[in-house]
């Protein structure tokens, strides 16, 4: 088909960086295997020139602000309807993260109601409570309404927007198991794709040793993710083990939304049994998994949390919370293990692991378990099956 003939697609998410660790190749796939030309719009980011390049697609960089900032969500509103009139986009795919989602569904009606499709990828209200809950729903209840096809990025985030009511079952769409795009596990996420001496090297940088028993944390350095809780952890196994070097490697950096208080900040950086490595590339995050022996996320509200994916592909278990999202990307004693979002639960759960036997006994299981069911190029024709089933304009 030419260019001419084919469906233009705009998808809008926040960040460059999560266009390329949520959405990645699927615009080579999407172009590659359907008659789709591929568009996207997003804040800039000093990868995003080269990633449009590599996946062949049209971009523009418009500052998309995750607080409130009226004149910068009217600069967003007024450049991303602009570009769908320009472009004459057919299909919008709208990410939602905080505000993005309403700003795009604005810009939509301004350039003439486009048929829309949501990529929900959390419950944001999860962990809200009063007015602001009931303001969250509403706005998702009113970007709804000019959406086609909502998809949900796991069954528990599904099922929990059907019970407040967001939208109906037959507007929603799982992508297999879950998860917006799978993760790479044949040339990214394989542990046989990093030497020994890469390894070596990062241990030598973070001061690892053969002694240490590293548990994991990768993420958004907020209250939301049980940050405060497995740091209650830590001190607990600390005072249970007087002899044994457990220390607590942490990538991520903190954000002032959701930000955690002080005296947690505080004992992250100046306990001597924690590493913070702060925010590491997305071309370099393989590597740091194998730093670890298990990874913990002890998580209030996800959607579907790709690090407990990317972790168990890399054969590294994992301890997750029972929360929206957390609870579908275990499969508990394949993959991992459920923990209560408590010190005493988290730290419980990680001494099961110093049992060596116990620890191995997921080795290979956790890497198979997500090979077979969220391999990025399962979960990319279940996308590109979305994309099919809208017909018309």
């Amino acid at each position: 088909m030419s260019s001419k003939n084919k469906k233009k697609v705009l998808e809008v998410i926040t960040l460059a960086g999560s266009a390329e660790a949520f959405i990645g190749s699927q615009f080579a796939f999407f172009q590659a295997n359907g008659d789709y030309e591929m568009h996207l719009i997003c804040s800039w980011g000093e990868r995003l020139h080269d990633f449009a390049q590599r996946q062949n697609i049209r971009y523009e960089a418009v500052e998309i602000s995750r607080q409130l900032s009226p004149k910068k969500d009217l600069v967003a509103i007024w450049r991303i309807a602009k570009y769908i009139k320009k472009h004459d986009i057919d299909i919008i795919v709208a990410h939602y993260f905080p505000k993005c989602s309403l700003i795009v569904t604005l810009a939509n009606m301004l350039a003439g109601n486009r048929c829309k499709v949501i990529i929900a990828h959390g419950v944001l209200h999860d962990t809200m409570r009063g007015l602001m809950r009931k303001i969250v729903i509403w706005e998702q209840k009113f970007d709804v309404a000019f959406a086609r096809k909502v998809v949900c990025v796991s069954p528990s985030v599904a099922r929990r927007r059907r019970e407040d009511g967001i939208e109906k079952a037959d507007k929603q769409v799982v992508l297999g198991g879950g998860s917006v795009n799978g993760v790479d596990t044949i040339d990214k996420f394989n542990p046989d794709n990093v030497t020994a001496d890469e390894i070596a090297l990062l241990k030598q940088k973070y001061g690892i040793t053969a002694n240490d028993f590293i548990v994991g944390f990768s993420g958004r350095l907020v209250h939301d993710k049980g940050v405060e809780e497995l740091c209650g952890a830590l001190e607990i196994l600390h005072s249970r083990h007087t002899n044994k070097s457990i220390k607590l490697l942490v990538i991520g950096q903190p954000e002032t939304r959701d930000a955690l208080p002080e005296a947690t900040l505080s004992f992250l950086r100046n306990n001597k049994n924690v590493i913070m490595t702060g925010k590491i590339p997305y071309a370099e995050i393989q590597k740091y998994y194998l730093l670890m022996d298990i990874l913990v996320l002890p998580s209030y509200r996800e959607g579907f949390p790709t690090v407990v994916l990317e972790a168990s592909a890399m054969d590294i278990p994992v301890i997750a919370s029972k929360s929206t999202g957390c609870i579908d990307s275990i499969d508990e004693n394949v993959n991992g293990i459920y923990t209560d979002i408590a010190p005493e639960s988290i730290a419980n759960q990680i001494e099961k692991f110093f049992d060596s036997n116990f620890l191995s006994s997921f080795k290979y299981n956790a890497r198979q378990w997500v090979v077979d069911n969220y391999e990025h190029t399962i979960i990319r024709r279940h996308m590109l099956d979305v994309l099919n089933s809208l017909n018309d304009k």
